[in-house]
């Protein structure tokens, strides 16, 4: 593959920040370590490989999910009694999906 390409993909996707400029304020500058970069012409495809394994790696910890557009919901039933149990499985997959 072409070295220059590769370069140019990875200050694309690499060191990427993003801060909110509000009413002449400016908010401090947050670093995005994950994500796909909305309005590319590379959101597309990159959105699709970011998320593909999500759908496996839910479905190994027995936790149910919605996915609509960029929104993604886990959620789980559970008895009242039970609510931290599931509470620590979420967080369980979750841990497992940022791996």
């Amino acid at each position: 593959m072409n070295t220059h390409f590769l370069s140019q993909l990875h200050c694309y996707l690499c060191d990427r920040t993003f801060y909110v400029i509000y009413n002449g304020s400016t908010s401090c500058t947050v670093y995005v370590w994950c994500s796909v970069a909305q309005g590319s012409v590379l959101g597309p495809r990159l959105f699709i490989l970011y998320t593909a394994d999500l759908e496996e790696k839910v479905d190994e910890h027995e936790i149910c999910y919605h996915a609509y557009a960029d929104d993604t919901q886990l959620y789980l039933r559970c008895r009242c009694e039970d609510s931290a149990s599931a509470v620590g499985r979420l967080e369980h997959v979750i841990t497992d999906v940022n791996h």
